[in-house]
């Protein structure tokens, strides 16, 4: 697990809004009149760099809670919004040990307040990957686990009475009451619950190879703070959030839920409240699970020997207007073994930009007049490699192709490529280093 962390800011206490309407209400919300005080969570404040994945948000002025289901994804609900969010690492909201303004957040474009359980979803994508055990979302043979009476545990920054106590990280467990169409509903009746602030946050459960799931966002709370909360599924938002995020949320299934485990499969939080670490260097003592054993054998239980296949599926080979030319590049590749690490691009003999994360999108890039040739490099987590076919482009127009066919500057100092590489992509990607096997 990489634990190297960037672009940190300080942040002070924050407010939290209001909204109330009949017997349910958001759970990031705060009444103005509220009803008398009901301990909610049961539970206990979170240990030092206990539940490391579980974070706070803010856009200063509603204060809510969101699961890390990818390095750079948190999962949180649509009604806390989505302009000027920040995201809080640490056990207090109201203090965080760590912020990170994130470069995307986004609401599911279906919901409408409350009444919209079913779509109470949105996201906040970080530029580079929090060092931190992840919360993946429930997948595949893992949704038979969510059923009445399973014992749920639910985190949040929530308030502990209706109206108070609000800001540190507490955590409890909390059964399922009934799993219905829209929504699931956890904990109440006289067990923990949730209140304010603990809008977005998870309900997990235990996977088989003892590491935690998300299975549930925190939606709305019945009845009052404590009051059995309705959760929205939270693998219903797997699609939008892949196509949204352009990341890939499932690194142990296939699309269709089948067992298909890669590298990426791994490191995952244990199913644990145990704190360990310091925040001072981002809870690098705090344990993750091994490669993923959920629902089969983990990726790496046999030996791959087969090397990954790679195309560029965008731009076609052939004429391009010029006099310049603005493609989008793009790479589909795929690994039968332990997964694909990394995906190069090469431009005219020369690697000019490196994924370690599918989609394997480059942007756009910008070539002037002449031939250029272009080839996607495929690496696997075992080390092999292969070259993809290239790709020839020739842009129409006045120019000079250089020694090895890409377009050069005429003129002196020797020349050199001169096309503006992959500027969307770096614009909408902060370099990621790559992952290695621990």
């Amino acid at each position: 697990m990489q634990r190297r962390w960037r672009g940190l800011v300080c942040s002070g206490a924050v407010s939290v809004a209001v909204v109330l309407a009949g017997e349910a209400r958001a759970g990031g919300a705060r009444t103005a009149a509220p009803t008398p005080p009901t301990p909610i969570f049961g539970g206990a404040e979170a240990e030092i760099c206990a539940f490391p994945g579980v974070v706070s948000l803010s856009d200063g002025s509603t204060r809510c809670t969101g699961a890390l289901v990818h390095p750079r994804l948190v999962l949180y609900a649509a009604h806390c919004g989505a302009t000027g969010m920040k995201v809080g690492f640490g056990e207090s909201a109201l203090a965080p040990a760590q912020v990170v303004e994130p470069e995307l957040c986004r609401v599911h474009p279906d919901y409408g307040g409350l009444g919209s359980e079913a779509v109470d979803f949105a996201f906040c994508r970080l530029a580079e990957p929090a060092p931190v055990p992840v919360l993946p979302i429930a997948s595949g043979c893992e949704l038979a686990l969510l059923e009445p009476q399973a014992e749920a545990t639910i985190v949040g920054y929530g308030e502990s009475d209706s109206g108070s106590g609000d800001g540190p990280k507490r955590w409890a467990p909390a059964p399922v009451r009934l799993v219905l169409a829209d929504y699931f509903e956890v904990g109440g009746l006289g067990e923990a619950g949730v209140c304010a602030g603990d809008s977005g946050g998870p309900a997990l459960l235990r996977a088989a190879d003892d590491t935690w799931r998300v299975f549930g966002v925190a939606s709305v709370h019945a009845a009052g703070c404590g009051g059995i909360g309705h959760y929205a599924y939270a693998e219903r938002a797997i699609g939008w959030l892949e196509e949204q995020a352009e990341l890939d949320l499932t690194p142990c299934h296939a699309s269709d839920g089948a067992w298909r485990p890669d590298f990426r499969c791994s490191d995952f939080a244990p199913a644990s409240s145990a704190g360990a670490g310091a925040w001072t260097d981002f809870c690098a003592a705090a344990p993750a699970g091994p490669a993923g054993t959920s629902c089969g054998p983990a990726f790496d239980a046999s030996p791959d020997d087969t090397p990954p296949t790679v195309a560029i599926t965008s731009p076609a080979a052939g004429p391009q207007p010029g006099p310049q030319a603005v493609v989008e590049v793009v790479a589909e590749a795929e690994d039968v073994g332990w997964g694909v690490a990394e995906v190069a691009l090469e431009i005219d003999g020369e690697v000019q930009a490196r994924d370690d994360e599918p989609p394997w999108r480059f942007g756009a890039a910008e070539f002037p007049a002449g031939s250029h040739t272009l080839v996607a490099i495929a690496e696997d987590a075992a080390g092999h490699v292969t070259r993809s076919e290239p790709v020839v482009l020739e842009v129409e127009g006045e120019g000079e192709g250089g020694g090895e066919g890409c377009g050069c500057r005429s003129g002196g100092g020797g020349g050199g490529p001169w096309w503006l590489v992959l500027w969307t992509w770096w614009m909408s990607h902060v370099r990621r280093a790559r992952r290695t096997r621990g």
